[in-house]
């Protein structure tokens, strides 16, 4: 026997809100699933330097040291790049989650794709931290750069599909956030020719324009189009 109450249309309205309440838990299971690999591959990062082995007794343990730190200096240089390179994507990702309130299957199969490039960062952050030769830094480029384009397939698709939206995107935060992804693709990609003719080392420290543009075009779009601090 069906109990009704109020309105005949009320178990309707019941049974539309328990699904956005499923949904809505689902998204937080992604969220906070894709949150977890963040930071795993954020760890792993740091986890790749290892402590330099300096027995204690050693004759000028002080040079040692210090010629050991020295030669870490890649390490770190892989190290600080990739985190931050990291960090903006997870906060790329957390935007766009931030506007969702439906998904379907496509969308968490641009996410997984999305993030299995990031936890190739670790490895790819490793090779380069470790050769300074041209053909570890390109498979370091490249795992940048998909993860870039990927991010860009998830953004686009997100936009496109206004159902899956809480609330409308402001055209601000869209055009920024395409302009964000393409800068690191560009610039990453640049990179490869620059670190072929010039080698490895000017390369690397050619990347560093990468986060001087991203804070030029944060401050653009921002005075364009006030896309405040949430994104």
């Amino acid at each position: 026997m069906q109990l009704y109450w109020g309105t005949k249309h009320q178990p309707l309205a019941m049974s539309t809100h328990h699904q956005e309440e499923k949904n809505k838990f689902q998204l937080e299971r992604i969220a906070l699933f894709s949150d977890a690999v963040f930071a795993i591959s954020i760890t792993l990062l740091v986890i790749e330097i290892k402590v330099p082995v300096i027995p204690s007794g050693t004759e000028n343990f002080s040079e040692e040291f210090n010629h050991a730190i020295l030669h870490m200096v890649p390490e770190f240089l892989g190290f600080f790049i990739s985190f931050i390179v990291i960090g903006q994507y997870w906060k790329a990702h957390h935007t766009i989650f931030g506007y969702l309130k439906d998904y379907d299957r496509k969308l968490i199969s641009l996410n997984t794709w999305f993030l299995l490039s990031i936890v190739c960062m670790p490895f790819t952050t490793g090779l380069v931290s470790r050769f300074m030769q041209f053909q570890p830094y390109m498979y370091y480029v490249i795992n940048v750069i998909v993860t870039g384009l990927i991010q860009v397939l998830l953004w686009r698709y997100v936009v496109k599909h206004k159902e899956f939206q809480s609330e409308p995107i402001p055209q601000g935060i869209i055009k920024f956030k395409y302009a964000s992804a393409w800068v690191v693709v560009i610039f990453f990609l640049l990179s490869l020719p620059v670190s072929l003719l010039f080698g490895g080392a000017i390369g690397r420290m050619f990347l560093v324009t990468v986060f001087i543009f991203t804070i030029l075009n944060r401050r653009y779009y921002d005075r364009k189009y006030k896309i405040g601090e949430k994104v």
